[in-house]
């Protein structure tokens, strides 16, 4: 599944359409409105399925026995039930923008769009122990799928609702909900929480200027306390609130509860473990250490003095948080990053985006913002060596230019977009379409270099007539 989150006449942005769950790269000049985008789509994308509602399930509704449903996510319903969401959409995007933001943003439009990879086919089976004793169920469904249904109330009292969430008739994904009587009741509620697992990506939004937030967050919920700012640990579902979100974005506002809360798991470390002895090795070279109680230091390489974060380098601030995202009890999919390369010399942002491919090679999706020509070069060069040795599978390609296997993409899951400035102050948002041969162009990037190349001729035009 694939999905796009779009726009019109939002904030600085009069058009865009993003595509939002696989490697996004967005560049442009300042003030263009990345940043603005960035924070709706981690808003919104996490929302998607609050927008569902029993007339979507209908146009998906394949199959309907007593207690027994299955539905069909396929290409024929697929543009019906995306049409059904936007309708809701519609109805609530001042209200979604304005929770996001935390004050009013004008937006004309909001809308997403959904499309399935080519010959794949979701399907969701809702049913309890009962329905699955039926014979015209039992025709509808595999052995091994009504055994697994007849399971439920043998091995657990209290599970009343059973869902079994197929792709393509295989890879299939049991899950026995323990619900109450009044959930179980309610089958759109069972429904969204499979399509969760579709639809939603558990995302991070890492703003800029990350250095000052991973010094200050805890002075700015210390000095928070006495305004009730109020939110639920369990799912960081924060509550509405006239300041709930202290005067910040609620994706800003995440950011530095899951600072405040952070607390590592091991498990996570050590499926991570390449990825991070790369980060610490190439990148930050140390290591960042959290104590019992929270507080983040770093020690050199070399050099087993722990130092407080804020004598460390602004570099390790600024891709600190990359590092305990990973390794985060709470369970990360997608990490949204505005000027992910901030703070950082160029040689490192060529290791960088070595890193960020060999994280999303281990199933982390990115949203990426930047303003360096080094970083998009560099992504740029491992795009077009991957496109070679997809096709070659020459290992030689891989020591001519010291890389190693892990730093190459899957080059058909990368989307690059720009952000132009029109005449009448606002951008427009255009997909930069790779060439097979040279890449990505940035015309952006192109010109200053351009600019800069003909200023250095004119000097050298000035001292060659003295």
């Amino acid at each position: 599944m694939r999905i796009w989150i779009g726009v019109e006449n939002f904030a600085k942005i009069e058009s865009a359409k993003v595509c939002v769950d696989q490697y996004t790269l967005f560049v442009g000049p300042n003030n263009s409105g990345k940043t603005f985008l960035m924070q709706l789509l981690q808003g919104l994308s996490s929302r998607i399925v609050e927008f569902v509602d029993e007339e979507a399930m209908k146009i998906l509704l394949a199959d309907r026995i007593d207690e027994y449903r299955r539905y069909l996510i396929n290409g024929n319903n697929l543009a019906q039930f995306t049409e059904s969401i936007n309708k809701n959409i519609n109805l609530k995007k001042e209200q979604v923008v304005k929770e996001i933001f935390g004050r009013e943003v004008p937006i004309e439009r909001l809308y997403i769009d959904l499309e399935l990879e080519e010959n794949v086919s979701c399907q969701i089976d809702i049913f309890n122990g009962d329905s699955l004793r039926n014979e015209n169920v039992k025709r509808s469904m595999s052995r091994e799928e009504i055994k697994f249904g007849l399971r439920l109330g043998e091995e657990n009292e209290n599970v009343k609702m059973g869902v079994l969430f197929t792709i393509n008739g295989h890879e299939k994904i049991m899950e026995s909900l323990m619900l109450g009587l009044s959930l179980a009741s309610r089958k759109i509620d069972i429904f969204k929480r499979v399509l969760r697992t579709i639809f939603v990506r558990k995302s991070l939004f890492l703003p800029a200027s990350r250095t000052g937030l991973m010094l200050l967050y805890r002075e700015f919920f210390t000095n928070k306390t006495d305004q009730a700012i109020s939110y639920q640990v369990g799912e960081l579902d924060l509550v509405k609130d006239e300041e709930q979100y202290g005067g910040l974005t609620q994706p800003m506002y995440e950011f530095l509860r899951f600072l405040q809360t952070y607390s590592e798991d091991e498990e996570k470390r050590e499926r991570y473990k390449q990825e991070l002895d790369f980060f610490e090795d190439k990148i930050i070279e140390g290591h960042v250490n959290v104590s019992k109680q929270g507080k983040f230091s770093y020690y050199a390489k070399g050099d087993r003095q722990l130092v407080p974060m804020y004598l460390a380098s602004a570099m390790v601030n600024e891709v600190a948080p990359l590092v305990l995202a990973l390794t985060s009890e709470r369970r990360y999919e997608m990490l949204i990053i505005d000027e992910v390369e901030a703070s950082l010399h160029p040689q490192k942002q060529l290791k960088l985006v070595r890193f960020l491919n060999r994280i999303n090679n281990k199933g982390i999706r990115l949203i990426l913002s930047t303003h360096s020509d080094a970083f998009v070069s560099k992504l740029n060069n491992l795009f077009l060596l991957s496109e070679q040795f997809k096709n070659s599978k020459d290992d030689e390609i891989k020591r001519r230019f010291h890389i190693e296997e892990e730093d190459l993409t899957s080059t058909d899951k990368i989307f690059v977009y720009e952000f132009v400035f029109h005449e009448n102050g606002k951008s427009i948002v255009k997909e930069i379409i790779p060439d097979p041969k040279m890449g990505y162009k940035f015309d952006l990037f192109t010109k200053s270099a351009m600019d800069l190349y003909d200023e250095a001729l004119r000097l050298g035009e000035m001292h060659s007539n003295d």
